[in-house]
């Protein structure tokens, strides 16, 4: 695969942080007004492409990416309740 041009990669970088930002906006508004998830859910749904698009648009591996997100679910299994039931 051709490695994307540093424009498209400055690019991809910038949408992810918007999405990440549009994600803690949702967050904020739920605990603050009770908001339902509506907003969230699609706020996520975007992040999650983005994370994918980045992911292929940098060249990261995704099985790295698998292996961090299992170690911090078992570090949230271990210091947090926030893991209810596997």
């Amino acid at each position: 695969m051709t490695k994307p041009s540093k424009k498209i990669q400055n690019e991809t970088l910038i949408i992810l942080m918007e999405e990440c930002g549009e994600v803690i906006q949702e967050c904020s508004k739920i605990l603050r007004f009770g908001n339902d998830a509506t907003k969230l859910t699609k706020e996520l749904g975007d992040l999650l492409c983005m994370v994918e698009l980045t992911a292929n648009h940098l060249q990261i591996d995704e099985d790295t990416i698998e292996e961090s997100y299992e170690s911090k679910r078992e570090k949230l299994k271990k210091y947090s309740s926030i893991i209810l039931s596997d």
